[in-house]
């Protein structure tokens, strides 16, 4: 969420192409369960919240983003980070199923859902090495666990009705799908450097905005532990490596992987473990986006991360206000080298839940790593638009999405399986057309990919 001026600015940019298990490492890795008490104010009281949006409050609202940021990344015992002690939703399953069992599946890695939603070529997601670790707080996971939300029987005895809903998660519950980057071997050079892509901003084309066309990359010296660059630049064609835009292990939220997650990478990407391409205990997976929600309004809010040479001055859909505003939060180590970017409402002004109006500013929310490859296929033409001043601007790529309106079309058909469409930035009303005959999940997608339809 960016200020008006801003937004009303990008909106007459953007009008006119709219139309046309666990390894012994000194890193930072997911661990047993170790719940410690929050650290600051949340959940904040949604009156509050409330306010700061509709008095366009932005710099209360990125203080208090970059302060869950702050929560998720503190590092418990000064090794685990506390977002890396909470289950996944199969994790969860398997308590659900084994009550009387105390024991814990391994966490295993999976393609962002999100990707499957394209109705043309996957060719655009080539990149193996993404793969995402959904996790819910304890919170939300009680609540799973009480409701029984991931077993069909439940959710098909929720859906009655023409407009139906699941019970709403707690307003201290919290989700996130941190998505990683794993170093195979066969992407590392003779000389221990890695090299990835690294955003610098987005293009708005209709067939969507993927990393192997960012031309933007920066290399990863892994033969280095005790070095960092905080703040550095970009290699443009991807192909000179410089002091400048060379970092390190240190300068990402970083972890080694065991077997069972080199298992299951391997598995997402259909990869022998005989392959040069297969992912290996010991190899590393470097966080590069993680998308967070936080159940304190109805509507949830909404804040994405995303790894950035240069954080404090991040390519938009971040900003220099955004940055600035983590000043005295008291980020530690890695943590400091990610950009932000908030959904905490579909549009400015914010509207009603129901009733009201498709038209206003854009509320500009998505992650590079995630969102800014979507071409027009994976969004609802019909649904995916914004009236600003009289103007119709279309809103199905990616990087014209947002959070919430995403989110919120989160639902299911529990006698034949269908879903809402996903949309772009929009406004969505509970009484919407595209909810009718769909149990909405209370902006959870990660209810929808985790049915378990045995139960």
């Amino acid at each position: 969420m960016k200020t008006t001026k801003l937004i009303t600015i990008f909106i007459c940019f953007i009008t006119v192409i709219a139309c046309n298990k666990t390894i012994k490492d000194k890193d930072q890795s997911h661990s047993e369960k170790n719940y410690l008490p929050v650290d600051y104010t949340y959940p904040t009281d949604s009156t509050i919240v409330n306010r700061w949006i509709a008095t366009n409050d932005f710099n209360s609202m990125y203080k208090h983003s970059w302060d869950v940021w702050k929560h998720l990344t503190t590092p418990i015992d000064g090794k685990v980070l506390r977002y890396q002690t909470w289950s996944s939703p199969k994790q969860i399953l398997h308590k659900m199923n084994n009550p009387s069992k105390n024991s814990l599946v391994g966490l295993e890695f999976n393609k962002p859902n999100q990707f499957s939603h394209s109705k043309t070529s996957q060719t655009i997601f080539d990149d193996t090495q993404t793969v995402e670790v959904v996790a819910y707080n304890p919170a939300a996971e009680q609540y799973a666990i009480t409701n029984k939300i991931f077993y069909l029987s439940t959710l098909k005895a929720m859906q009655t009705g023409e407009f139906s809903q699941i019970p709403e998660f707690p307003n201290d519950a919290i989700t996130i799908k941190p998505v990683y980057k794993v170093i195979t071997q066969d992407k590392v050079s003779e000389q221990g450097i890695y090299t990835m892509a690294a955003w610098h901003g987005p293009e708005y084309k209709n067939d969507g905005y993927p990393e192997k066309e960012w031309n933007s990359c920066i290399h990863v010296d892994l033969n280095t532990s005790n070095k960092s660059n905080p703040n550095g630049r970009l290699d443009y064609k991807c192909d000179k490596m410089t002091t400048a835009n060379t970092y390190y292990l240190n300068d990402f939220i970083h972890f080694t992987i065991d077997e069972t997650l080199a298992k299951s990478y391997n598995s997402e990407n259909n990869i022998k473990s005989t392959d040069t391409k297969a992912a290996k205990a010991g190899d590393k997976a470097i966080l590069v986006a993680m998308h967070v929600g936080t159940k304190e309004i109805k509507r949830w809010v909404w804040q994405t991360f995303w790894w950035s040479p240069t954080p404090l001055t991040p390519s938009f859909p971040s900003s220099d206000d955004i940055a600035s505003a983590k000043y005295g939060i008291g980020l530690q180590g890695a943590a400091s080298h990610y950009a932000m970017d908030i959904a905490y409402s579909m549009l400015i002004p914010a509207q009603p839940y129901i009733g009201g109006k498709n038209e206003g500013e854009l509320v500009i929310g998505y992650n590079p790593y995630l969102e800014s490859g979507f071409d027009t296929s994976f969004f609802d033409e019909a649904t995916s638009y914004v009236y600003n001043k009289g103007t119709k601007i279309a809103t199905n790529i990616g990087t014209l999405s947002n959070c919430m309106s995403c989110h919120m079309s989160a639902t299911i058909n529990t006698k034949n399986g269908s879903t809402a469409p996903y949309v772009g930035d929009t406004y969505l009303s509970y009484k919407d057309s595209i909810f009718q005959k769909r149990l909405m999940l209370d902006f959870a997608w990660s209810i929808q990919s985790n049915i378990d339809s045995l139960r």
